[in-house]
């Protein structure tokens, strides 16, 4: 679920348990040595001090139930973290939402009767829902950007023995390997010739997408003629422009450094 989608629906929580809020920075440039281990356990710690002082035993149970699966789920994924942890949990809502971004939080620690949500406010504030267009010779890669997070949702392929793009989304986007390359000497000249007609055709879908997502604006990355033609006829805010190819949609990094200044 998109995580602007899980702060409307946090923001309407009906819950009758308390609710644990936790901001944990696991940022390696700002947490040497895994440092983010000690803060995630004295957080913890510090937190069942206080309710064991100031609450009955079933709410001590309750947080220590959560406080297990917390743990749990961050050492779990301690070889994959990237910037930050944001946890929401609670017993008897059966509230646990994780979200591993790649920007970095100030770490926090909340047991209150709602989830704490500014910070997390601040995030989508800051890096508000945008679209990452790739141009290459022979494909169409779109990707959605939230909150630091890179992911591809489209990609569109041009198909020599149709003479037209060809749609694949989520999953079998990310995961399809360009396959018109090889066909490129059967088509490359009428490619050339109707270039502005297909990018043309393309606006109409990109524009779908960008709406379903809400894109605030885009960001573009390409061979030049490609990102011209794209610059005349997208009818959408393009924030950044990139003349270069990217092949490979896995390289993220690359793209959250130079165009999303991540």
């Amino acid at each position: 679920m998109a995580l602007r989608k899980v702060i409307n629906e946090l923001k309407n929580l009906e819950n009758e348990d308390k609710v644990l809020t936790l901001y944990l920075n696991t940022d390696r440039s700002e947490c040497q040595s895994g440092s983010w281990k000690i803060k995630l356990k004295n957080g913890l710690k510090k937190l069942e001090e206080y309710i064991y002082l100031s609450s009955n035993e079933e709410e001590v149970k309750s947080y220590k139930k959560l406080k297990k699966r917390v743990e749990k789920t961050i050492n779990d994924a301690a070889t994959n973290l990237q910037k930050s942890v944001i946890i929401f949990a609670s017993n008897k809502g059966k509230l646990f939402s994780v979200h591993f971004l790649q920007v970095p939080v100030e770490t926090e620690f909340f047991w209150e009767d709602e989830p704490k949500l500014a910070q997390i406010e601040k995030i989508q504030h800051t890096y508000p829902t945008s679209g990452v267009i790739i141009a290459n010779e022979d494909e169409i890669i779109l990707m959605h950007s939230e909150m630091g997070g890179l992911d591809a949702v489209n990609k569109f392929a041009f198909e020599a023995y149709t003479d037209d793009w060809r749609m694949f989304e989520g999953v079998a986007a990310s995961d399809r390997t360009a396959s018109g390359a090889n066909h490129k000497d059967s088509y490359n000249d009428r490619y050339e010739a109707n270039q502005l007609r297909w990018v043309r055709n393309m606006m109409p879908l990109i524009e779908k997408v960008a709406d379903h997502h809400d894109w605030k604006h885009v960001h573009i990355i390409g061979q030049a003629e490609y990102i011209c033609s794209l610059e005349r006829e997208l009818n959408l805010p393009i924030k950044n422009v990139l003349r270069k190819t990217v092949s490979n949609i896995e390289e993220k990094k690359m793209i959250n450094r130079e165009v999303l200044a991540i």
